[in-house]
């Protein structure tokens, strides 16, 4: 029974394992995950903002929404930004000075993409006091490196935190945040930043600023933090997702097939304990 069992771990084990492996990555030129720690950000008493006197990750800034509200805070717990499962201060992706990398783009591992919207601070809710609102979605990368068709997959206007959507894409993909103040002023963000533009003839014209904020969990998980404004305070947290691998149909597979092979071994096991002895 005891050889059985090993072996059905090592089943699981293996099954989960080769699930790792295949996890998408997170790729940009000159970029790499850096470390930092929640010293980074100060006491709440009195945070520490990226500055030339203070070096430090690209994404810690003053928030509108307080000054203990950025995408920093969100992670680690703590201040005036609350996610339900904050991760802690897990990598983020940039440069080794700390700056943001203008061209993001995650590599698909030929498994699905789940997504969820784990915080939103923004008042770009579509209300009449605030008309605008944020429309995520994801984009496939073309051959050539271009920007291709847009995906939209929920609204601020419409959808709250734990809104979730999977999706399959093929090789390259990356996220987008479509702002729209108005019919004449609609503002897009893109991963690779230099693609980021507007439409509409009120809208200013769209900067050229990294919107997004990618940190790295577990192999295959990341949690990513957007800014939704032109030339905004770029705290990142008016949307903040969740993007993880979804399961393979044929890895629930193998785990059933082992533990049903388990359960016969034991049956088997007991069957022979209690059968009489001649």
């Amino acid at each position: 029974m005891k050889c059985t069992f090993v072996k059905l771990a090592s089943i699981i084990g293996l099954t989960l394992l080769s699930q790792n492996l295949r996890a998408d990555t997170l790729v940009g030129p000159g970029g790499a995950f850096q470390q930092w720690t929640a010293a980074v950000l100060g006491p709440a008493s009195a945070p520490t903002y990226t500055s030339p006197a203070h070096p430090g990750p690209y994404w810690n800034n003053f928030s509108g929404d307080g000054p203990t509200a950025n995408i920093g805070w969100c992670l680690v717990g703590s201040g005036g930004c609350a996610i339900a499962t904050p991760p802690g201060a897990i990598n983020y992706y940039g440069t080794a000075t700390g700056a943001a990398v203008q061209n993001m783009a995650f590599q698909n591992s030929g498994q699905a993409v789940t997504v969820s919207l784990v915080g939103q601070l923004t008042n770009q809710l579509g209300t009449a006091a605030n008309p605008g609102y944020n429309v995520f979605g994801w984009y496939q990368i073309n051959p050539d490196g271009t920007i291709g068709a847009l995906t939209p997959l929920w609204t601020s206007k419409s959808d709250a935190v734990g809104q979730a959507a999977t999706f399959t894409p093929n090789g390259s993909y990356g996220l987008y945040l479509e702002n729209i103040q108005s019919s004449t002023a609609d503002y897009f963000w893109f991963m690779n930043s230099t693609g980021n533009k507007s439409v509409g003839g009120t809208a200013q014209v769209a900067d050229t600023n990294q919107h997004f904020a990618i940190f790295n969990g577990t192999p295959g998980q990341f949690f990513i933090g957007i800014d939704d404004t032109n030339n905004g305070n770029q705290d990142y947290n008016n949307m903040i997702i969740e993007l993880a691998n979804a399961p393979e149909p044929r890895t629930f597979a193998l785990v059933g097939i082992s533990l049903l092979v388990f359960g016969f071994f034991a049956m088997r096991r007991n069957r022979t304990a209690i059968e009489p002895q001649v």
